[in-house]
């Protein structure tokens, strides 16, 4: 048996402890390290989508669908990395080139009436419409206006061709167009990318168990459901823009003798002058029946007074008056 002495157990002491201390601190950093290892959802597997539990999993260091859901960027990568048809394109859409189409004329025309009729059979015979009318009358028996035409893009050239048959003169012609080829393949792709995203968030709808998950999944469907059905519209729009070409058409009356006046009737100024003749003739007896009962009476009374006058002057002076 071996004796040790105070000392040597005193140290013996201090070893054990410090042993023991360094036991207790490992076994707190690897309960520390478990507590805060990356978390994975445990969705449910989704029926009849024939998905695995490995085949969609979310980003480490997020530990729910709700968190998932309001991190856009999140959304992107996993669209990019787990659904083949959320992949982002490496080549643009391929589609047909798209241009918008606008034309201007101005034409001289024998009568605009039969113009506007030519007009009409033309561009409905070329496949459009007459979208608006609009004519007026400045100078009795000649008409002006302007008629808007919708036709195929196709049919442009060759429409308004035909148009300019109709006139007598061609006062003015302009034709515009605008590619839009880019800006249409820009917003497919965007449609593309957006249903991809929409894909990808239905699949994690399926695989959501907690109510607060399924509430943020459906929120971003919406949202991008949303963003989908703008852009679709805009592209809805484009197609009519350049399917259809706009072309407005300007008509005059190509008159060399105009009426003098849109007012002269003659007939009317034969009746207005009778009407001022009897006006006349009816002042002139007026006139005479004022003269003979006012102004004649009124002068008698005048040259008698005179009369009078001049006898008193005749007795007073004599035969000098």
């Amino acid at each position: 048996m071996i004796f040790l002495n105070d000392q040597a157990k005193k140290t013996l002491k201090v070893i054990g402890v410090i042993i023991g201390i360094l036991i207790l601190w490992g076994i707190f950093n690897l309960s520390r390290m478990t507590l805060n290892a990356p978390a994975s959802m445990d969705l449910p597997q989704s029926k009849g989508t024939g998905l695995s539990d490995s085949s969609f999993s979310l980003p480490s260091g997020i530990n729910s669908a709700r968190e998932w859901a309001t991190d856009s960027s999140s959304s992107e990568m996993m669209i990019n990395e787990n659904s083949g048809a959320g992949s982002v394109p490496s080549e643009p859409v391929q589609t047909d080139k798209k241009v918008i189409k606008n034309g201007n004329l101005s034409l001289k025309v024998e009568k605009t009436e039969k113009a506007a009729e030519e007009i009409s059979q033309i561009a409905r015979s070329q496949g459009g419409e007459v979208f608006s009318t609009n004519f007026y009358e400045r100078v009795k028996g000649q008409k002006s206006g302007s008629m808007t035409i919708k036709v195929p893009v196709q049919k442009f050239e060759e429409t308004v061709e035909k148009m300019k048959e109709v006139a007598t003169q061609v006062i003015s012609e302009s034709t515009s167009g605008q590619d839009v080829t880019e800006q249409y393949a820009d917003l497919q792709v965007q449609v593309k990318n957006k249903k991809a995203e929409e894909e990808s968030f239905v699949k994690i709808l399926d695989r959501a168990g907690k109510i607060e998950d399924v509430l943020a999944v459906t929120q971003q469907i919406s949202r991008v459901r949303g963003e989908i059905e703008r852009l679709e519209g805009r592209i809805r729009f484009m197609d009519s823009q350049t399917d259809m070409s706009t072309i407005t058409v300007s008509l005059s009356e190509d008159i060399e003798i105009a009426p003098i006046s849109n007012d002269w009737r003659p007939w009317q100024i034969v009746k207005k002058s009778f009407s001022e003749l009897i006006d006349s003739m009816q002042g002139f007896v007026d006139g005479l029946i004022r003269f003979v009962i006012v102004t004649v009476p009124s002068l008698a009374i005048f040259l008698l007074i005179i009369w009078i006058v001049w006898k008193i002057g005749k007795k007073i002076f004599g035969q000098k008056i």
